[in-house]
């Protein structure tokens, strides 16, 4: 089993979100002693690939197609892609994008979705943290599900920095 984070760009560039996840990816694939992978969806994925490739990540995916953002496209590979290395977590950001897709994915797949999440705590059971009534309650869900897919709020995570090999 595995983590898998689905990195996001826009008009070119990597959002930040991007590097987010992959330190939440990586806390996440530590507590569960697994391997953390990326996805990169459209646009020029080589190039993008190159710039996620940060310490901590052990796979990057890339799907050459689209440039922009595109639901259906989106859906399709990261459906394709959880079959193919059927990871315990799916990591998505917590933006307009991600937000589009995320609950698509979840539905298409079966697994539990918890959005906006703010923190995360590891082990056989995953407690994963998102604020309610407008960030005056904080709660914690436990996830005892064998797979599970969150949308990650940007600015929670620090963003992965150094190179990977």
């Amino acid at each position: 089993m595995t983590v898998l984070a689905v990195a996001e760009h826009r008009r070119g560039d990597l959002r930040d979100v991007s590097f987010e996840l992959i330190s939440a990816g990586r806390e996440l694939a530590d507590e569960h002693g697994t391997d953390l992978a990326v996805a990169i969806i459209g646009g020029d994925v080589e190039g993008f690939a190159e710039e996620l490739n940060r310490e901590g990540v052990d796979t990057i995916y890339t799907v050459a197609e689209g440039e922009e953002f595109n639901h259906g496209v989106y859906a399709q590979a990261i459906e394709q892609l959880h079959a193919e290395i059927d990871p315990t977590a799916l990591l998505m950001p917590n933006s307009v994008n991600g937000l589009d897709y995320a609950p698509a994915i979840a539905g298409s797949l079966g697994v539990p979705l918890v959005t906006d999440v703010i923190a995360l705590e590891g082990g056989d059971v995953v407690g994963v943290t998102r604020e309610q009534y407008g960030g005056k309650v904080e709660t914690t869900y436990d996830i005892g599900a064998e797979q599970y897919a969150l949308t990650i709020r940007p600015a929670e995570w620090p963003p992965a920095e150094s190179s990977g090999e």
